[in-house]
């Protein structure tokens, strides 16, 4: 089961974003009746993203700490979104908190969950190679 303090903290920290996700989630569902396209598929995207969350949060719980590794990285790629003319890239996984800058056609976007959640899995994967 759970190893130590950090695991058990980013258990709980994945169990709390997917069920942010769900909460902000609903929000999206009201826009599923004019969605069309690639719009319709990302919205139908949010509940594979609360999915992720949890069956991480559950290997972690079972004590598989290499999901520690994976849910660290899938936070470090939403870190930074960016638009660059008409080139735009950015990953969000369920829950966001997030600020942009813009500077004429350009934004670059910093979200600051993914960042909390970053730091949280990077101590628990440190801390569950200690008790390894």
């Amino acid at each position: 089961m759970i190893q130590n303090s950090y695991t058990k903290a980013a258990f709980i920290a994945l169990l709390v974003a997917s069920g942010l996700s769900v909460v902000v989630g609903f929000s999206f569902f009201t826009l599923l009746p004019e969605a069309k396209g690639l719009t319709l598929i990302l919205l139908l995207l949010t509940p594979l993203a609360i999915f992720i969350n949890l069956f991480v949060a559950y290997k972690i719980y079972q004590g598989k700490n290499r999901f520690i590794k994976f849910a660290f990285w899938v936070y470090v790629v939403q870190i930074v979104g960016f638009d660059i003319g008409g080139w735009a890239f950015s990953l969000l996984l369920g829950f966001t908190f997030h600020i942009s800058w813009a500077v004429g056609s350009s934004s670059i976007t910093i979200n600051f969950f993914a960042i909390l959640m970053s730091v949280l899995l990077f101590k628990a994967m440190q801390s569950a190679s200690k008790t390894s």
